[in-house]
């Protein structure tokens, strides 16, 4: 996965949500006519949904890895730029008071 915006992530993961409905839906529509035509057999069948159910859950274990990875970098990068901000503050802070004091 390459530098993902967080479009670009909210988008796959409205892809995954509908692929997480329709998928199902189709693939055992696909099996129910395959037993109905009696292409292969139940056992057979039985093991082609569980093989597709398989896959997909590892694709799907693998792009949640990836995302999660991507939104780590991204906090860290947030904290990053956050302290950074945070030290300048305090900077400026510590120059106000020095003029302050030399005000006096």
């Amino acid at each position: 996965m390459k530098n993902i915006t967080l479009e670009a992530l909210e988008r796959q993961v409205l892809l995954w949500n509908r692929a997480a409905i329709l998928a199902p839906i189709f693939f055992t529509g696909l099996l129910m006519l395959a037993w109905l035509f009696s292409f292969c057999s139940t056992q057979t069948l039985f093991f082609i949904a569980c093989g597709l159910y398989f896959v997909t859950a590892v694709i799907w274990w693998w792009w949640t890895m990836k995302s999660i990875h991507m939104l780590v970098k991204i906090l860290s990068s947030t904290n990053i730029g956050i302290k950074e901000v945070s030290n300048e503050l305090k900077n400026i802070r510590e120059e106000l008071k020095v003029d302050n004091q030399s005000d006096n």
